[in-house]
């Protein structure tokens, strides 16, 4: 019994503010009063192109009024709604909206660029092409009220998230993905680094894909960009080059980049560098030729700038700027290895071994 009288309280109560919301007619009939939104929702741009370079930051802010319902204290709930024009027309209007809550009594809402992005990609926006969505305020107390419709140009990007690497196929290595040399992800997301080095003048054309396949693969147009199955990329001329790939922005760099050996015991004497190969598949440089007896250090294209020099010639270890140098007993064919401190630069560990 007690349980039925707590039932209708609550009834009751329910009934009275629906009627605190009703006004009676000339006619003697009871309506609803009109309740409206006051002015359109207001968006901090009318105009985003998105990056995943930035996908952490804020992208959009959509703010509006307060909408007065005649239930007095009773809270507004708002969602905020984001459609393609052509779904907000007809009998099915916003049906196929993607719905955002937003909350009690809340009056804005802030989306990230990743959010953003996410949401406008499954609505149908391509990625790197300018579209249109529309958006609008849903209020509800005891039925739904909306805003009017505003709309937003976005243009949305290809999310990279979770690729660790991209590999590159080539001329150089038999354009095979499952065994090229990969740029690793930097901690800016979605730009890769890497280096390769090319020795033959008949093989610098390579291209990017995203796996050890070739399902997405990404070359050249012909103005400097990337596009999705372009046209074979290339670098200048044989040596070693630092890799950047920014696929944010589709765009790409290779700069010279090249560790040498340089002193007495290196063919270039101390006047000039004898370069070392990038092996990609162990992670280090190295170089296999003649060396006389006497000293040699380690230094980046052919300058002082960055060098390495060991301070004995026995622990193999080789430390930047330090004026030592590593000893060649006696001339010879050698294997020599260098790899720098992945977890500090200032410091390298070498091979000498002679053939």
């Amino acid at each position: 019994m007690k349980k039925f009288k707590k039932i209708f309280y609550l009834l009751f109560a329910i009934a009275g503010l629906l009627l605190t919301a009703c006004d009676k007619n000339d006619d003697g009939l009871t309506y609803l009063e009109e309740v409206n939104f006051e002015g359109m929702p207001q968006a901090s741009t009318s105009s985003i192109v998105l990056t995943q370079e930035m996908q952490d930051q804020p992208a959009l802010v959509i703010s509006w009024s307060k909408v007065i319902f005649p239930i007095e204290e009773a809270p507004v709930d708002y969602t905020l709604q984001f459609d393609v024009p052509a779904d907000t027309l007809g009998e099915t209007a916003w049906e196929n909206a993607t719905s955002v809550p937003v909350g009690s009594n809340v009056l804005s809402k802030e989306m990230s660029v990743t959010d953003l992005n996410d949401m406008v990609k499954d609505l149908g926006l391509e990625a790197d092409e300018e579209g249109t969505i529309v958006y609008r305020v849903r209020a509800y107390v005891d039925r739904p009220v909306f805003s009017e419709a505003g709309s937003l140009q976005v243009t949305p990007y290809n999310q990279m998230a979770g690729n660790a690497v991209l590999y590159v196929p080539g001329a150089y290595q038999g354009w095979d993905p499952a065994t090229a040399a990969t740029l690793k992800e930097t901690t800016t997301p979605g730009v890769f680094e890497g280096i390769i080095s090319f020795t033959d003048p008949a093989a610098l054309e390579f291209k990017f894909t995203t796996a050890p396949d070739w399902s997405e693969n990404y070359g050249g147009d012909g103005n400097g960009n990337l596009i999705f199955d372009g046209n074979n990329l290339s670098v200048p001329s044989t040596g070693s080059y630092r890799i950047t790939v920014n696929m944010n922005t589709m765009t790409w760099m290779a700069e010279p980049y090249s560790f040498g050996i340089i002193g007495p015991a290196t063919p270039g004497g101390w006047d000039s560098d004898t370069d070392m190969t990038y092996n990609y598949q162990e992670g280090y440089w190295e170089y296999t030729g003649e060396l006389s007896a006497g000293a040699l250090k380690f230094r980046l294209n052919d300058a002082w700038t960055v060098n390495y020099g060991s301070q004995n010639s026995t622990d193999f270890i080789a430390y930047l700027d330090d004026p030592g140098a590593h000893t060649i007993d006696a001339a010879g064919n050698y294997h020599i290895t260098f790899l720098i401190d992945p977890e500090d630069s200032t410091m390298a560990y070498y091979t000498v071994e002679p053939l």
